[in-house]
This record gives structure tokens, C-alpha cells and sequence, in this order.
């Protein structure tokens, strides 16, 4: 889980990094005509980010199962790639929205792996206890 942290978190400052050359400019991309809301971007970022997890943790289970994750998320959220692209282009634009975007998500992805961390804690405990038992 720690590694899918850490990929959360340079994606963020990837974003940040990305958007501070205009951030002191006047706004370079307008806003599209069907932006994706604010909201519905963190969810999507966030199903692609458990996505992402799930291909990492177990790969080919996607593939596998006939999953294309981009085709799942358009039909889940009813947007086109254009309209995706378009939005995190413009997103990316404005830092302090791109910014609450990503903070929002690495909030919901950290809250979700304390919610998974504490479930499986007895479980390790009990498994760590018979190991050590002769």
C-alpha cells in the first residue's frame, strides 16, 4: 500500500509541477463548454488510482478479465476522452483547483488504506502470533 502512496503523491506534485509555469501567466486554456465538474474528477482520478492499484497488485486481472479502464470510466461517468482530456488540461491550468483536486484525492486514498490497514491488523497480529508459536 505504501508504494501506492507514494504514487499518489507524485502524481500530485507532478500536477503541481506541471501547472506552476502558468500559474503566474494569464489563463492559457479556457474553460471547455463540457467541463467535468470538480467532483466528478476526483472520483474519476480516484477509480483510476484504485484501477492503477488493483493492475499493480495483481497484474493481468484487468486484462484478464476483459477490463479496459478507460472504457469503464468514460461509460461509468458518462464523458468521451476529449471532454477528459480537455477537462484535466484545463484543471491543470489552475493550479489552486488542480491543487484541491489532488489533495482531495490523496485524502480519500489515505483515509481508504487506514479504513483497509485497520481490518487486517488482527488478522496480521493473529498470523504474526502463530509464526512464532512451535
Amino acid at each position: 500500500m505504501k508504494s501506492k502512496f507514494l504514487t499518489c503523491r507524485n502524481l500530485f506534485l507532478a500536477g503541481i509541477l506541471l501547472c506552476l509555469p502558468v500559474s503566474c501567466g494569464e489563463e492559457l486554456v479556457e474553460r471547455p463548454k463540457n467541463l467535468i465538474p470538480q467532483e466528478a474528477m476526483t472520483d474519476i482520478l480516484y477509480d483510476l488510482s484504485l484501477l492503477d492499484a488493483i493492475d499493480d497488485t495483481y497484474p493481468g486481472t484487468l486484462e484478464d478479465n476483459d477490463i479496459e479502464v478507460m472504457e469503464l470510466i468514460f461509460e461509468k461517468y458518462s464523458v468521451d476522452s476529449a471532454q477528459f482530456i480537455q477537462s484535466d488540461r484545463y484543471y491543470a491550468s489552475q493550479p489552486h483547483l488542480y491543487e484541491a483536486i489532488y489533495q482531495e484525492l490523496h485524502d480519500r486514498l489515505k483515509k481508504q488504506r487506514d479504513s483497509v490497514s485497520q481490518i487486517l491488523s488482527p488478522t496480521r497480529a493473529k498470523d504474526s502470533t502463530r509464526s512464532n508459536t512451535p
